[in-house]
């Protein structure tokens, strides 16, 4: 979500030219959350590319321009996020090795608070003109009752899994998923036909393959508001 908001920004003040790759590679990320996309739209975003470990002066150089999206985001008060790292299946290797500092030092951190921050800012259209808001918007929405052939996607298999156990079907849901083999993150907003408008930031450690804890928490919160409201 980091990556697609700087993009649309940059997109938005003419700093990137579009084009069908970039269209392409932004829905891959954001639709079925591809790694090797999210290194392109990085790429992209900062003018820097993969390679060879560099020289500490030239490093430094390089390490400067990938800090672009954190500037962006530190400029709007955003705090204790680091988004300078590409995602990989495996591991990185070469100048993303060193970028890391070797022992995982600059990985890619976040909070809870950030991101659920980012994302009412996305849904009240103060990150962007309505046009680009909808592209974001768009790129988000899920349908945890359509056919899929994956029962752990985005949409079916995240904050959507309590959408489907409660047969939520007039319920909208707008969501980013986060997983590694150690974490499973949701951040969503939810729509309910009887009002409840709200951003759900879940992150867990430890948990990669349970399928339960956010949709569990995501029903706690859901009747936690029901019942402030009557």
């Amino acid at each position: 979500m980091l990556y697609m908001t700087a993009l649309e920004r940059q997109l938005e003040d003419g700093k990137i030219t579009d084009g069908k790759e970039l269209e392409r590679g932004l829905t891959d990320m954001i639709v079925v959350s591809s790694n090797e996309a999210t290194q392109y739209i990085l790429d992209v975003l900062t003018g820097t590319s993969s390679g060879a470990e560099l020289p500490a002066t030239e490093f430094a150089k390089w390490q400067y321009k990938r800090n672009r999206v954190n500037r962006f985001f530190t400029a709007m008060g955003y705090t204790n996020i680091n988004a300078n790292q590409k995602t990989f299946c495996e591991d990185a290797y070469g100048l993303e090795q060193q970028s890391r500092n070797y022992k995982g030092e600059n990985r890619n951190m976040l909070t809870t608070n950030a991101v659920a921050r980012l994302l009412t800012e996305i849904v009240l259209g103060r990150m962007n003109t309505p046009e680009r808001t909808k592209i974001m918007m768009d790129l988000m929405r899920r349908d945890p009752f359509s056919a899929s052939t994956d029962p752990d996607d985005q949409g079916h298999g995240f904050t959507g899994k309590l959408l489907i156990e409660r047969k939520m079907k007039d319920a909208k849901l707008w969501s980013k998923a986060g997983w590694t083999s150690t974490s499973r993150h949701d951040a969503a907003y939810i729509e309910t036909a009887d009002g409840l408008k709200f951003v759900l930031v879940i992150f867990t450690e430890h948990h990669a393959n349970d399928t339960g804890t956010i949709p569990a928490i995501a029903g706690k919160v859901i009747d936690g508001l029901r019942k402030l409201r009557s």
